[in-house]
């Protein structure tokens, strides 16, 4: 499988953001970038990020209800008294309170324990239309489909 990713990067007076989803070796994970920091959460499945380039690329041209959303987590030092869980909210949509203007937004927040904090939020709004269109086709171009039989001797996976 080629390096296929789905990527929006943005500056604005606070500095340099992102959001990027890629395949890190092991898994599938989104990449959320400020300029205060960044934290990297893993997608459940390749489906997901099927799913999402699929609701890039129908995002629609007019003012009309869209969203979908993902929910990511990971737990670090699991089993032990500092359990502590990741989790995230990344959303792709229009905003129907702001004249259905695009949008990405990931919000993460910390549990352990009895305690539940924000973390890291990276919002774009009027994220790069076109140009999310055009990764995501060419991701699902690139991305094997697990329900499309494949050619004989075909042996890329995802």
């Amino acid at each position: 499988m080629e390096d296929l990713s789905l990527h929006c990067h943005w500056r604005d007076e606070d500095g340099p953001w992102a959001l990027t989803v890629s395949h890190n070796g092991r898994e599938w994970e989104l990449f959320a970038a400020a300029p205060i920091g960044s934290e990297s959460l893993p997608f459940a499945d390749p489906d997901e990020v099927r799913q999402l380039a699929q609701a890039l690329l129908d995002l629609p041209a007019g003012p009309e209800p869209y969203e979908f959303e993902w929910e990511l987590s990971r737990t670090e030092f699991a089993r032990t008294k500092r359990e502590r869980t990741c989790s995230a909210t990344f959303a792709v949509g229009l905003d129907p309170s702001d004249g259905h203007r695009p949008y990405l937004a990931y919000q993460s927040y910390f549990h352990w324990g009895q305690t539940t904090a924000l973390g890291l939020e990276v919002v774009c709004d009027d994220p790069p239309v076109d140009d999310l269109r055009a990764q995501a086709h060419a991701f699902l171009a690139g991305f094997p489909d697990p329900t499309r039989p494949r050619p004989r001797g075909s042996s890329d996976t995802p």
